[in-house]
């Protein structure tokens, strides 16, 4: 499976566990919709680990073979969103207070599982220490995740606050 599409199919799962939840089924506009508002999840993972890449591990390009080996660590959240999307479709919303702490869990185990993961592959497959792996592992993280909130919670400000800001500051 190419890097393109490997990351089109992350990104269908989303899509479609975001509709159920939504929705309570699948809805072909609502996957569309959900999947151009997350496309910037695997954008920014392949953005992420290029730079800590090109900056920690390697000095040369990736291939999509090493790329392809990184996205492998994709599979804890496709199990987790799968995860959520059957417990969103079976679980009628009134009643899914119990079961946020499951999902808030598995959360967490899906999280670990994934750094451990790609902590083996870059001990394993590209000889670093264990020290390495774990400061390249947070370098991923750190990249991902911090560019990923900051592009999420970046759109809610500038369309929420930003305007706010501008009418007390124009008063």
């Amino acid at each position: 499976m190419s890097v393109i599409r490997r990351q089109l199919f992350f990104l269908f799962v989303v899509a479609c566990a975001v509709s159920l939840a939504a929705e309570g089924r699948v809805a072909p506009w609502l996957v569309v919709d959900a999947g151009i508002s997350a496309a910037f999840m695997p954008v920014i993972q392949l953005l992420a680990f290029l730079a800590v890449w090109r900056l920690r591990i390697r000095k040369v390009r990736a291939t999509a073979g090493e790329t392809l080996a990184f996205l492998d660590g994709n599979t804890p959240w496709l199990w987790w969103w799968c995860g959520v999307a059957v417990m969103v479709a079976f679980v009628p919303p009134r009643s899914l207070g119990p079961w946020m702490i499951l999902a808030w869990v598995s959360l967490a185990l899906a999280f670990a599982w994934s750094a451990a993961r790609d902590f083996c592959w870059l001990r394993d497959d590209h000889g670093r220490t264990p020290r390495q792996a774990a400061i390249d592992v947070c370098a991923l993280r750190l990249a991902t995740w911090g560019a990923g909130l900051v592009y999420f919670f970046g759109i809610a400000v500038w369309y929420g606050e930003v305007p706010k800001v501008l009418a007390w500051w124009h008063a």
